[in-house]
């Protein structure tokens, strides 16, 4: 579909448009530009490499902040860098272009090239996840949660080509303007999503749809859920706060009790205090059962990852394998950042300080087994605790749809303003099974790869998250009390609301289908 296919690119590189990466992309014939580019094309020889820290914030618009120390250059120093690093760092280095970086005036349009182009035997890119952000913007919603726009998050459908909210932040705009989940998005900017627009149209709705500064306003068409008719109504973008943890509940089935839990990021640092005290909540609870939603968690910090698995696995976790790390063969000893010794990444006794003091015990359930609900937007750090917690024999019993498939990490790295992910590893779990680039799909039976013991259900948006009319949620209460999935539970369109059965990309301003490691 021509519509999904261009929306995702423009919402991948939306994140990379502040003042200092547009300029990156200024074509102006200044006589400093042009002596840059002949001298570069001169000096490059394909297949040697100078090590990237020659060029390391070396910039053509340097940053005035200690903090960066950014010396005066040109673009063509920028791509120098990302050459060099890439030849360093990426895991499959020896795939790589080589590519003369005067040849492409924008350092990002260079670094979309720097990946390999093989595909894997399923016919996908080997590499999907190759993606830059402005630093700035990066660390703000890392550290904070906090990120311009609406509060409303949506999803596109993949059959249909509808895009309807999935969830609203607290007190954002989305909110204020009783937007739910469920709404469907028809138009915006009187742009509509159903017809055949030119690509200049096409921007102007990414545009609005996700607005690069706080106070723009932009009009939207809306239908909101159960409703035959549309509306207009107009949102003023301002900086939000995204509630890593967004719902904690309790219910009881069969003289069961069961905690819920939504967890919609690990990207976040408040999300490892925020995680805390959600499984205290559950714990006093006395729960026997835990269900943990992750349909809409593109991943993040592998820590907090490993954090929640501690929690969840309790005493069984102490001392053993949560994820090891595999470089490129250049660095099999110390990792390629830091120069760090490789060592498995345990499963952590203690919080590791991203928002909490350091040091301090972890709560424990001490379940044997887990319930997760995941769709094809549950990648990375929350596949890894997917696979860590299998590596040590905890049951997982997977509720949704087939997940992404990303065994593969990323130390995020500035330069000159914009973060770069490249793949630098694959994780492994303590049994060593990390292959699951086709994600990890709900079976009948578990094979300890990829196949996971669980049913198959499509995100249902018919209903409240939290409700157990829910179909997923409704599904894990449902195995729980009986041990087995519904007779139903992927409905067929033609019987039941679209809403019932939606299956497609989850629009994100920022990327975070991705392992981090800090």
């Amino acid at each position: 579909m021509r519509f999904l296919a261009l929306f995702v690119l423009v919402f991948l590189l939306s994140g990379c448009n502040d003042e200092s990466v547009k300029n990156s992309t200024d074509t102006s014939n200044t006589k400093e530009t042009t002596d840059a580019v002949e001298k570069s094309l001169s000096d490059w020889v394909q297949g040697e490499y100078l090590p990237s820290k020659n060029f390391a914030n070396i910039c053509s618009n340097p940053r005035l902040n200690n903090k960066y120390q950014d010396l005066a250059g040109d673009y063509v120093d920028e791509k120098k860098w990302i050459r060099s690093w890439s030849h360093e760092t990426y895991l499959w280095y020896n795939e790589l272009p080589d590519i003369d970086p005067a040849s492409i005036q924008d350092p990002i349009k260079y670094f979309d090239q720097m990946k390999t182009s093989a595909i894997t035997s399923s016919g996908s890119a080997k590499d999907r996840f190759h993606f830059a952000v402005n630093t700035e913007e990066s660390e703000l919603l890392s550290e904070t949660g906090i990120s311009v726009g609406y509060g409303a998050n949506a999803k596109q459908d993949m059959t249909t080509g509808k895009l309807y909210v999935t969830y609203i932040e607290p007190n954002s705009p989305a909110q204020k303007a009783n937007i739910s989940r469920g709404t469907e998005i028809l138009a915006a900017d009187g742009i509509y999503i159903g017809s055949v627009i030119t690509d200049e149209e096409l921007n102007n709705f990414n545009s609005a749809l996700l607005p690069e500064t706080a106070r723009e306003s932009h009009s939207f068409t809306i239908r909101k859920p159960n409703s035959i008719f549309t509306e207009n109504i107009i949102l003023t973008s301002s900086a939000t706060t995204e509630v890593p943890v967004y719902l904690t509940t309790t219910f009881e089935a069969n003289g069961e009790k069961i905690g819920y839990l939504v967890l919609n990021s690990f990207n976040i640092e408040t999300a490892e205090l925020q995680l805390i005290n959600a499984v205290n909540q559950i714990k006093s609870a006395q729960i026997s059962n835990l269900i943990l939603d992750l349909r809409y968690n593109g991943g993040g910090y592998l820590g907090i990852s490993a954090v929640l698995g501690t929690m969840i696995a309790g005493n069984k976790a102490y001392g053993e394998i949560f994820e090891s790390m595999v470089y490129n063969d250049k660095y099999t000893q110390y990792d390629p950042i830091y120069g760090q010794l490789i060592e498995p990444f345990l499963f952590p006794e203690t919080t590791l300080g991203f928002s909490t003091t350091k040091g301090t015990p972890l709560p424990k359930l001490n379940l044997s087994r887990v319930f997760i609900i995941a769709t094809g937007n549950t990648a990375s750090a929350s596949e890894a605790l997917i696979n860590s917690l299998r590596g040590i024999d905890v049951e997982v019993i997977l509720i949704g749809e087939t997940t992404t498939g990303k065994p593969y990490g990323f130390y995020g790295t500035d330069n000159c303003g914009t973060t770069y992910y490249t793949i630098q590893f694959k994780g492994t779990n303590a049994k060593g099974y990390g292959d699951y680039t086709d994600g990890f799909i709900p079976s009948a039976i578990d094979n300890g790869t990829d196949l996971v013991k669980g049913c198959l259900v499509a995100d249902d948006l018919s209903s409240p998250l939290g409700n157990t009319n829910e179909k997923m949620l409704g599904t894990a209460i449902h195995y729980i009390a009986n041990g087995s999935c519904p007779t139903e539970t992927m409905p067929l369109r033609t019987n039941h609301s679209l809403l019932s059965s939606v299956r497609g990309e989850v629009i994100r301003r920022h990327p975070t289908e991705v392992i981090m490691l800090r």
